[in-house]
Order: C-alpha cells, then sequence, then structure tokens
C-alpha cells in the first residue's frame, strides 16, 4: 500500500512539474520582456553553481585545514565564516560546509554557529558586488572572463580547471544581474512590483515577505537582492520598501540551511535553528524599530560619502548594518544560544534502527574530512560490535570498566536473564553502519585521487568488514556460550568461562586503550600485536587440555568438540576485533596526531 502512495505521489510530482513548464514556457512566449529577467535569475543562479563547484576544486584538504585552525574561539569562527563568504560569495556553500562538517563531530556546535553568523555578515557583501555591477558597463568585463574561463575549464590541469570554472561563475553572475536590470526597464507594466506597493508599516511588512518568499523559492539571496535593486532603480518600489525586502532575504535564506541539515544528525539539525534564530531575531528587531534604524542609515550613509539620493548603495549599508548589528548581539549570547539548543533539541532514539552518525554526502569532496569522518563512524561501529560481544557474554560495560578480575565477576554476578537477539542487533546496530561506511568510501574514492588516502579509506572498509564478521560469528556460538557457562559440568562451565574472560580482558584492553594518552597507547597497540601471535597457537593449547581432559572422563567427547570448535570461533572474534582496532585506534593515527600538534606549537 505504501509502494503504491508513494508511485501515486510521484506521478502526480511529475504532472505538476509537467504543467507548470508548460505555462511557463507560453508566459515567456508570449512575454518576451518577462523573459529577460527569468533568464537573468536563472544566468545568476548558473553563476553561483559554478562559482561554488570551482572553489570546491580547491577546498578538499586546504579547507579542513584553515578550518582547524581558524575557528577555535568564537571571533575567530565569526572572521572565517564572514572571509569565506565573502571570497566564495555564498553563503548557502558555507553553511552546507559548516552542517556537514559539524554532523561529522569536526567542529563543535559552537564553531559551527560562528561560522554561520559570520556567512550572515559576508553574504551581505553581494549587496555592494550587484549595486557596483549595475552602474558599469557589465559586457565589457563578463564577457571576456566567460572566454578565458571556458578556455581554461576545459584543460587537464585540476588548477586550471578550477580557475576556469571560477571564473565562468563570476562572468555568468555579471551577466545574470545585467539581464535583470535591463529585464526591468524593459518590463515595467508586465513585471511591475510597484502593485506590492503600501504606505506605511504595512507595506514594509509586505515587502519583508517578498523579499523572503522570493529568496526562499529562487535559494539565492542574491539573485533577490538583483531583482529588487533593480526595481528600485527603476523606480518601481520605494526606498523603504527596497529595505524591507532585503531584510526579507535574510529570512527567506534559512530555507537552504534548513534543506541541507534534513540529510544530517540532530547536531546539524541544531546549527539550521540557530541560523534562524539568527535571521528571523535580527529581523523582528529591526521591524520593530524600522523608522529609526532607516534613521540610522541615512546618518551613516552621509558619514561616509553615500549622496542623499544614492538609494542602491544606502540599501547595501542597511543590509551590512542590520548583518553587523545581529552578529555582535547574537554572538554576545553564543554559549546561551548552544545551551538551549543542547536542552531544547534531542535526538528522537529510534529504537528499531541505528543510523550512521558523521557520514554527510557533502564531506566526500574533502579528502581528509572524508577520512577522519570514516574514522569516526568505523569508532561508532565498533561502540555498537562492543556492547553487543559485552553483553552476549554476560558482561556490562561497568563489568570491562571496572578493576576487578573477571574470576571475581563471574563469581558473584549471575547471567542475564533475557536473551541477547544477535539477529535482530545484527541488522539494526551492525550492518546499517557497515553498508553506510562502504557506500560513503565508495563515494569519496571517486573524489580522491592519492594514493595514501585511498589506502586509508580501504583500511577503514577492512575494519567495518571484521568488526561485522566478528558479530556474525559470535552468532553461530551464542548457545553453547550460555549453555555450557552455566553447565552443571564444572570442567566444562569453567573451560567456557574461560572464553568469556578472554574476551572481557580484550575489550578491557580496548577500553584502556582509549583512555590513555598517546604515548602509552603504542604498547598497548603492541601487545595486541603480541596477542595475534598467540591466538595462532591457541588451538594446539586447547587440544592438548582437551585430550587431558578426556582421558580423565571429566568431559564427553561431544562436549570436547563443542570446546575445540567454540574456542577457535572465540580466538577468530578476537584476531577481526584486534585488526578492525589497529586500524581504527592505529599508531599511524596516534603518530599523525602528535606530529600536527608538534607543528601548531612551532
Amino acid at each position: 500500500m505504501q509502494e503504491e502512495n508513494k508511485r501515486d505521489l510521484k506521478y502526480i510530482k511529475q504532472i505538476a512539474i509537467i504543467v507548470f513548464i508548460t505555462l511557463l514556457a507560453y508566459m515567456l512566449v508570449v512575454y518576451d520582456e518577462l523573459a529577460n529577467i527569468l533568464a537573468g535569475v536563472a544566468i545568476l543562479l548558473i553563476g553561483m553553481m559554478n562559482l561554488s563547484g570551482g572553489f570546491k576544486i580547491f577546498s578538499g584538504g586546504l579547507l579542513e585545514k584553515i578550518l582547524a585552525k581558524s575557528t577555535d574561539t568564537t571571533p575567530k569562527s565569526i572572521i572565517f565564516g564572514t572571509v569565506s563568504t565573502v571570497i566564495m560569495q555564498s553563503s548557502s556553500l558555507v553553511s552546507i560546509i559548516s552542517i556537514s562538517f559539524l554532523s561529522a563531530g569536526l567542529i563543535s556546535l559552537l564553531q559551527g554557529i560562528g561560522i554561520m553568523f559570520g556567512a550572515n555578515l559576508g553574504n551581505s557583501a553581494g549587496s555592494w558586488l550587484i549595486v557596483g555591477i549595475t552602474s558599469i558597463k557589465i559586457s565589457s568585463f563578463a564577457i571576456p572572463m566567460l572566454i578565458i574561463g571556458v578556455l581554461l575549464f576545459f584543460q587537464k590541469d585540476v588548477i586550471f580547471k578550477g580557475v576556469g570554472q571560477i571564473l565562468i561563475g563570476i562572468g555568468f553572475f555579471f551577466l545574470g544581474v545585467d539581464y535583470i536590470k535591463n529585464g526591468f526597464e524593459e518590463v515595467k507594466e508586465i513585471f511591475n512590483l510597484a502593485r506590492f506597493n503600501v504606505e506605511g508599516f504595512k507595506g514594509v511588512l509586505v515587502f519583508t515577505a517578498l523579499g523572503a518568499i522570493l529568496t526562499g523559492v529562487i535559494q539565492s539571496s542574491h539573485a533577490t537582492l538583483a531583482i529588487i535593486i533593480s526595481a528600485l532603480l527603476s523606480h518601481q518600489i520605494s526606498y523603504e520598501n527596497a529595505l524591507a525586502a532585503t531584510l526579507g532575504t535574510s529570512v527567506g535564506g534559512v530555507v537552504t540551511a534548513l534543506l541541507a541539515s534534513l540529510s544530517t544528525n540532530i547536531e546539524g539539525k541544531k546549527l539550521a535553528v540557530a541560523n534562524c534564530i539568527f535571521n528571523f531575531g535580527i529581523a523582528a528587531i529591526v521591524l520593530a524599530i524600522f523608522p529609526y534604524f532607516v534613521i540610522l542609515v541615512d546618518f551613516i550613509a552621509r558619514f561616509i560619502g553615500i549622496e542623499k539620493d544614492n538609494f542602491a548603495l544606502k540599501t547595501a549599508v542597511f543590509h551590512t548594518l542590520f548583518n553587523l548589528i545581529a552578529v555582535i548581539l547574537f554572538g554576545l549570547l553564543i554559549k546561551h544560544i548552544v545551551k538551549f539548543l543542547d536542552h531544547f533539541i534531542k535526538a528522537t532514539k529510534d529504537k528499531n534502527k541505528d543510523k550512521a552518525l558523521y557520514l554527510d554526502p557533502n564531506l566526500t569532496r574533502y579528502p581528509d574530512t572524508a577520512i577522519e569522518a570514516l574514522r569516526k563512524e568505523s569508532e561508532h561501529l565498533y561502540n555498537n560490535t562492543y556492547a553487543i560481544i559485552a553483553h552476549t557474554i554476560g558482561f556490562n560495560r561497568k563489568d570491562i570498566r571496572s578493576n576487578l578480575s573477571f574470576s571475581e565477576i563471574i563469581k558473584t554476578k549471575k547471567w542475564f536473564r533475557q536473551n541477547v537477539d544477535l539477529d535482530y542487533l545484527y541488522q539494526t546496530r551492525i550492518k546499517v553502519l557497515f553498508e553506510a561506511i562502504m557506500e560513503f568510501s565508495a563515494k569519496a574514492g571517486l573524489h580522491i585521487k592519492d594514493e595514501e588516502k585511498n589506502e586509508r579509506i580501504f583500511a577503514f572498509k577492512i575494519a567495518a568488514k571484521n568488526l561485522t564478521e566478528a558479530t556474525k560469528n559470535l552468532k553461530i556460538i551464542q548457545a553453547n556460550i550460555k549453555k555450557n557457562s552455566n553447565s552443571q559440568n564444572k570442567n566444562l562451565a569453567n573451560e567456557y568461562n574461560i572464553m568469556r574472560m578472554n574476551l572481557g580482558e580484550l575489550l578491557r584492553s580496548i577500553e584502556e586503550l582509549r583512555l590513555v594518552e598517546d604515548e602509552k597507547a603504542y604498547l598497548i597497540i603492541k601487545n595486541f600485536t603480541k596477542a595475534k601471535e598467540i591466538l595462532k597457537e591457541i588451538d594446539n593449547e586447547t587440544l592438548k587440555k582437551i585430550e587431558n581432559l578426556l582421558s580423565q572422563g571429566k568431559i564427553t567427547t561431544t562436549e570436547g568438540i563443542s570446546i575445540l570448535n567454540d574456542t577457535a570461533f572465540i580466538a577468530k572474534i578476537a584476531e577481526e576485533i584486534i585488526e578492525a582496532v589497529e586500524i581504527i585506534f592505529s599508531k599511524d593515527e596516534i603518530k599523525k596526531k602528535e606530529e600536527d600538534k608538534k607543528q601548531e606549537e612551532n
């Protein structure tokens, strides 16, 4: 039934799109002048996409390093968000990157909010650029950029290709603004925003809503700003209404971040809400004191030498001013905003199925970040494997993390009464993460040309496979472990309790590895290497022990075979866990972190 509903919805959506495109095509054919404005919006958006794509080519690796060093304090985070948005001319791109990095656990919520606030301020640079473009002959700049950009884009060299795409983006951006400007001059009667002009505060509200709606639909505040400033220059709308519509672009701009957050974890959603608080908050403040805010803008415009009737430049001043005030005001409240979001926005715990926490698809283009996200997700998978194994062999986290010996724990503690449903846990806690890791690794591999980085990605795939296999192998011996460790035959019970204690000791050693300082971690990993050698000899030792027990009549032949088979499986599980842990908490990763730390100190 659900599949049929989905198909029906998909069919209705396809029909709606066809009808919309048909009507739009009719309007474009009938109203040639209207086509200029809509073509301008389309060209401008193509320019923005090319500009973003060009910067993405240069962002892999470099962006992660800059991000790590430039966002360790709130002021630095805001500056990073501002500067990166001014350079890339896309607050949407910076917002998506911030949400992706936060959802991958590579930056904190505090850092992410700082970057997002700065991106809003940096976005106001677009209004100055658009005003500047509308006052010059665009073709003299745009056409050469497009020609040179296309020539560079078709070169094999990645740097030339990136520069070419950026030039194409800027060229289309300029042309888009020019088309919109000329379109408004030609189509005053057809696309007349003057019909929305309303006197007083009601008009301010109408144009704030209009700016928000246009930005939300077009998904580009720059495109909306180009429309607003062009309408202002063609005298379709008043100065105050242009300011209100500009304020509305910030409100409508939250849509991009909200859409980007839908595919992320709870931290990414918190950041999108923080962006809403910023933009809705400053909009409410400015609307509450709008007449006085206009007076302040006029005063600042006079102070910096802007002519009284240069309303376009005053609009740019307004855009920058309210964002600057918002950054100062909400920047002081960032810690309180974080506390508010942490308190009121919490993940809905799905008891039936786990999901990847760090593998945001947007990260696949950033090699170093993609690798770190994979490491974190592999650690997440290990945590699930750890919990499942511990409970299956009759222990909990408190037991493993305590100082008591496992022989004492076994003596003083009864086995869990409830059976552990390994099939269910494998499907909902292991397989889903394994599949997510494999899918993310495959996509990341398409963007990574460095052989060493590809090898690290492959290593995490191996680690995920080992943890998955360990859980599957545990299922084979689960029933025997529980039954025989509680057997009335103390010799049989003892052999199975030894298996349990060995796995418990391994999990305890791994927990110690995660808690100790990096220098001591080498010793624990070295011990794991020795442990793998011991596991290879375990079959011979067990066989001798079983032969001795059989000769004394302490166990039956069937029980002896069971011990031999299950010991081999335990050894296999231990080996798979050790190999996974050596990758996830590898000495190479530790060494790399130490080297990075030393470089920062120097």
